[in-house]
């Protein structure tokens, strides 16, 4: 079973607009806090052309609401890159809220093509010197070969488990982040240990899980790679949609270093020690990246005697 219903930025998003909103308190001291632009905007491979958000970081003793720090006219663009790094087209942008800004009518329908290079540029309102800039190139697409189990008794013997294409991406390993979004979630159909892990039910209605590269999945005699879903992915009873990210380096880099600052996250480093997220956005912090998904709907059934 596959669906394309899945809303992606809720979810991959949500650790980014933590780190966005604290973005002050995490990468500064008190005392040497400066104000950063936050930029936030990712290509999703064969979707249309993504928004950009534009904001300003909080000081910290002040909330961060995107709303109250949004940045407004700004000149936006996007610019599109062939596969021999040649430039192919250019998107002008529209803000269509404050420090929301989009394609420009007649170019929001356009797709994102797989392998192609993408430049963001930004140019401050207010400044001329100041320009905001990123680069990221699109992983290509894969798909699913085989669904080897679409349907498992949650921390059974048996896991969700199906098979996909291995995709191009530049020479380097690929890497992967799992998501999950329940298609049922109630009180009633919450797993035991998502129930001491969160306050509120709907908090884990959509929940993504840790980096994985190709050691983590079996590689077949032809090429493909076989995947098994971690039950800490899994949430919730009954129906869920599985999308499964293959990452560009920006995002990668975006999500390996987020643990840190965020918590939850590997590593015993004391507060003064803290990595920095890496960002790899000129001007700003924030994230400019780009993925491809692969979406299957699974079910997962309630043990027995539960």
């Amino acid at each position: 079973m596959q669906s394309s219903s899945f809303t992606h930025r809720n979810l991959l998003l949500a650790g980014f607009l933590i780190v966005a909103g604290t973005g002050g308190c995490d990468l500064y001291g008190q005392d040497d806090y400066v104000e950063q632009y936050v930029v936030e905007s990712y290509l999703i491979a064969q979707r249309p052309m993504p928004e950009v958000r534009l904001s300003r970081t909080a000081p910290f003793n002040e909330n961060y609401y995107f709303e109250e720090r949004a940045v407004s006219q700004a000149t936006v663009r996007i610019h599109r890159y062939d596969e021999n790094g040649f430039p192919d087209k250019t998107y002008l942008y529209t803000e269509i809220r404050p420090g929301v800004y989009e394609p420009q009518a007649g170019e929001s329908s356009d797709t994102v093509l797989p392998r192609l290079t993408y430049r963001l540029d930004i140019a401050v309102p207010g400044s001329e010197t100041h320009q905001i800039s990123a680069l990221t190139s699109v992983p290509d697409t894969f798909s699913v070969r085989e669904i080897i189990r679409d349907r498992a008794i949650y921390q059974g013997p048996e896991q969700l488990e199906f098979t996909i294409t291995r995709n191009r991406t530049n020479g380097r390993q690929i890497y992967f982040t799992y998501a999950t979004e329940s298609l049922d979630p109630s009180e009633e159909n919450l797993v035991p240990f998502w129930e001491n892990a969160v306050d509120d039910y709907m908090e884990a209605r959509r929940i993504r899980t840790t980096i994985v590269n190709e050691e983590n999945f079996d590689v077949n005699p032809d090429g493909t790679l076989t995947l098994r879903m971690p039950w800490i992915g899994i949430a919730f009873y009954g129906p869920n949609i599985i999308s499964t990210f293959s990452l560009d380096d920006n995002t990668y880099d975006f999500f390996r270093s987020q643990p840190f600052q965020v918590g939850g996250g590997p590593g015993t480093l004391s507060p003064g020690e803290i990595q920095n997220v890496i960002y790899n956005v000129d001007g700003a912090i924030g994230l400019f990246g780009s993925m491809s998904v692969l979406e299957t709907e699974v079910i997962v059934d309630r043990p027995p005697f539960e």
